[in-house]
């Protein structure tokens, strides 16, 4: 919001001081016609005067506007207790509601740009109203003193003596008979002049107020477009077709909006699925791996406990068989001791 309005008000403040000069240099003439219908030229110039006052009203009307949207645009908060505009009461609702999103979609502002144009529109029908006033007023003068012009001409026509043979009684008669369409005369042009006069002055203010408030307009349009996002599309996906030219509400433009977002959302979260089930698949298959290596190591540990059992028993057979060799033996050379001892034994004796 660089442009300040206060500009525009120099404009109409500086091309009123130049009327003004313009007035003063012609106050003989203009108080003259002004003095031709005093009570209908005042109307008009008091019309003038609203009409003035009501311009700059609507001017300066702008700057608490300007302000509040400056301090907005500055800190980026909205402080809830502070003075509400009245131009911008779109802008401070949409800003107010704490549930609307970052970004604005293209119908959302249009909407609140829609709201804001139509108070600046109202604001310019009052003056507008007063320049067309001014010119009905002009109007309204220029007939009624034709109408004032005709009767009297009439009348004068009507009082001439004819038959008279004084020309210079005659004459004085017309003269005076004269004064009354004169006067009428005077009515109709000076309305015609102060109306169509007011009405021109009226719409350069006009004029500067309604590029005011368009340099305004302008500027906000500009500023909000950063928060708006143009992506969407109506049900039948052509470009550049809006929810509202596909015949849906906002409410159902954003159910729309906030439908395809969670059906984007659920095809990501599907992709995301269907990798950890490839990753699922990948480990269950390398334990179905482990399971039968575990599964033919478990069958070489039973072969290997089994030849480790048949060993054993071949041990213990062995073991068995040598005990007993063994054994055998020892009785062999238990018997052959013996033996031997009784052959000494006798032989001891027979010495």
């Amino acid at each position: 919001m660089e442009t300040n309005p206060r500009r525009y008000l120099i404009r109409m403040l500086i091309f009123l001081l130049s009327v003004g000069i313009i007035a003063g240099l012609l106050a003989v003439p203009l108080k003259a016609a002004f003095m031709g219908n005093p009570a209908l030229n005042g109307v008009i110039l008091g019309a003038f005067s609203i009409g003035v006052l009501y311009i700059v009203r609507q001017t300066l009307r702008l700057m608490p506007e300007r302000n509040w949207l400056l301090v907005v645009k500055s800190t980026g908060k909205l402080d809830l207790a502070e003075h509400r505009p009245v131009v911008l009461a779109t802008v401070y609702a949409m800003l107010a509601d704490s549930r609307h999103d970052a970004q604005l979609s293209a119908l959302s502002l249009r909407s609140v740009l829609d709201g804001v144009a139509a108070r600046l529109d109202e604001g310019r029908e009052i003056s507008r109203y007063m320049i067309g006033l001014l010119i009905f007023l002009g109007l309204l003068g220029t007939f009624w003193g034709l109408l004032q012009t005709i009767g009297a001409v009439g009348n004068v026509v009507g009082s001439i003596d004819t038959n008279t043979d004084n020309f210079e009684a005659m004459m004085k008669q017309l003269r005076v008979g004269l004064d009354a369409p004169l006067s009428g005369m005077a009515t109709a042009f000076s309305s015609s002049l102060f109306g169509l006069a007011g009405s021109l002055i009226l719409g350069f203010l006009d004029l500067q107020l309604g590029q005011a408030m368009g340099r305004f307009f302008n500027e906000l349009e500009d500023w909000l477009s950063a928060f708006a996002r143009f992506n969407d599309r109506g049900p039948s996906g052509e470009k550049g077709q809006s929810p509202l030219a596909s015949g849906m509400s906002e409410e159902a433009a954003r159910a729309l909006l906030a439908l395809s977002k969670s059906i984007e959302k659920g095809e990501t979260n599907r992709e995301r699925v269907l990798e950890q089930v490839s990753l699922l698949n990948g480990t269950i298959a390398q334990m179905h791996e482990a399971l039968v290596d575990e599964r033919r190591i478990r069958d070489q540990l039973a072969q290997l406990n089994a030849n480790i059992l048949q060993l054993s028993d071949d041990l213990r057979t062995d073991r068995n068989q040598r005990t007993d060799i063994v054994a055998s033996e020892l009785r062999g050379l238990s018997s052959s001791i013996a033996t031997m001892m009784d052959i000494k034994t006798r032989d001891t004796k027979g010495n």
